[in-house]
């Protein structure tokens, strides 16, 4: 491990319990994406951090989330070269988890509602700021932060703002947690669509006149065989019809139904492909009237070159800690997938654990910390790209 190495691992293990205690804060603010009126506590408590160390903070009401919080520092040079880092501050859980599921530490595991996903990584930015100041480090990039409140629903609303800071950006750091309990760094994400798919038919008593009718539920079940048609698990692409509905009466031969479907694709061009399929998808029978509706609303963070290199520098700084990173694709979505397009961007920079969305959610905090070390190695790295 290298001098500057080994003064940033020593310097963050001196600040674990302070780590802990933090992060048990941001956990306990419970911060369910649909509830915006409950992110007030957990939004002044990150702007006092933010603030305490030299940032300015700007946070954007959102319209039916609790919006955005951006932090730059106090100096910000917009003629100088940027990197953004972004996380959210949302869960999938709901208000009165922590009755069943507290926070606790035992030994090396941390335990809690969103601890992992991704409460930890925003702890990590804190400290990785807080350990460039106080060892009198400098960065040559100017760090910018970014957290939002509706990423685990879509980002519908913090999307404009996250392009428009990764357009800005010479490299992107997303602090969403580690691929598995190995600690993979996600160098790839699967692109995310959403498809609604509806059939109208004809109604007519089931008894009385049933050859008169032409089923909704019968016509949607010929197109739910052919979606799974779609499905090549081989080349990683899913096509899941997640929900159905149909009908009004059981003694009514269905006039209605409807099918929603996830779709991940692991290219663009398999997007593209997988979304003219399913536009053209063509009933089997007669009578039936089919229309659809979606997109692919979140693209595939792939790895393209500067990506490649952004990886290659990521590695490179994990041997200086004697780490040796591995890198995997997640089939999950954030929103490092949006910043892709505009920023090289690297995923799951945040903490080593497993369990997200989960019961047994928890975090490993010495490897967390290490990932920690990490970024705050990231952090220091003078622009990479030209």
């Amino acid at each position: 491990m290298t001098n500057r190495a080994q003064q940033i691992r020593n310097y963050i293990e001196e600040q674990k319990a302070d780590f802990i205690s933090l992060l048990q804060s941001l956990v306990e603010f419970e911060t369910p994406s649909d509830q915006p009126e409950k992110f007030t506590p957990i939004w002044e408590l990150l702007s006092q951090q933010f603030q305490s160390l030299g940032y300015t903070v700007h946070h954007f009401e959102g319209n039916e989330t609790a919006g955005q919080l951006l932090c730059k520092p106090t100096n910000f040079e917009p003629s100088k070269p940027s990197q953004l880092i972004v996380g959210h501050c949302d869960t999938v859980w709901d208000i009165g988890t922590l009755n069943e599921m507290p926070f606790s530490t035992e030994d090396n595991i941390v335990t809690g509602p969103g601890v992992y996903d991704m409460k930890a990584g925003l702890a990590m930015m804190i400290f990785g700021i807080k350990a460039i100041r106080n060892l009198n480090q400098k960065t040559k990039v100017q760090p910018i932060f970014l957290i939002n409140s509706d990423e685990e629903i879509g980002s519908n609303e913090s999307k404009e703002c996250i392009i428009e800071q990764a357009k800005l950006a010479e490299r992107t750091f997303v602090l969403e947690p580690s691929l598995d309990s190995i600690g993979k760094i996600k160098t790839r994400r699967k692109g995310v669509g959403d498809f609604e798919i509806t059939i109208k038919g004809k109604p007519s008593h089931a008894g009385l006149a049933p050859e008169e009718g032409v089923s909704a539920i019968l016509g949607l079940s010929h197109i739910v065989q052919q979606l799974f048609r779609l499905n090549d698990p081989a080349n990683g692409v899913t096509v899941n019809v997640g929900t159905i509905e149909g009908g009004e009466r059981s003694n009514v031969v269905a006039a209605k139904s409807k099918a929603v479907i996830d779709v991940r694709i692991p290219t663009k061009e398999d997007g593209e492909r997988i979304k003219n399929q399913i536009y053209n998808l063509q009933p089997e029978i007669n009578g039936i009237e089919l229309s659809v509706t979606g997109d692919i609303n979140r693209p595939p963070l792939e790895q393209n070159e500067p990506n490649k290199k952004l990886w290659e520098k990521t590695q490179q700084l994990g041997r200086e800690l004697e780490m040796e990173l591995q890198e995997g694709m997640s089939g999950g979505a954030s929103d490092g997938n949006f910043t892709n397009l505009y920023s090289p961007t690297i995923d799951g920079l945040g903490a080593v654990g497993e369990g997200a969305h989960a019961y047994h959610e928890k975090i490993y905090i010495e490897q967390t910390l290490d990932r920690l070390a990490l970024f705050t190695l990231l952090l220091l790295e003078p622009p990479i790209f030209d």
